[in-house]
């Protein structure tokens, strides 16, 4: 039993209530590539959503400090924390 709760990763249990804006983030399949940055939540429907869950709107950099960063659009369940 103790073996299956340490193989959990917790840090992926993201909800949007958890993400806050302007914290950074990193994506939960490549935990060691990029950074994301929070800028806006956008509720389901929400322009430019047109999904029905929810997603939050990112700076996507490989640095840092985002001087070169695109924006992209995330699940919250696909963020953790940095």
């Amino acid at each position: 039993m103790e073996a299956i709760l340490l193989s959990i990763d917790w840090r992926c249990e993201m909800r949007a209530q958890d993400i806050k804006i302007d914290s950074i983030y990193r994506h939960r399949t490549s935990p060691n590539y990029a950074f994301a940055k929070a800028i806006k939540i956008l509720k389901p429907k929400e322009y430019p959503n047109t999904n029905n869950f929810i997603v939050v709107k990112c700076y996507w950099s490989t640095t840092m400090n985002f001087d070169f960063a695109m924006i992209k659009y995330f699940r919250p369940t696909d963020l953790i924390k940095y």
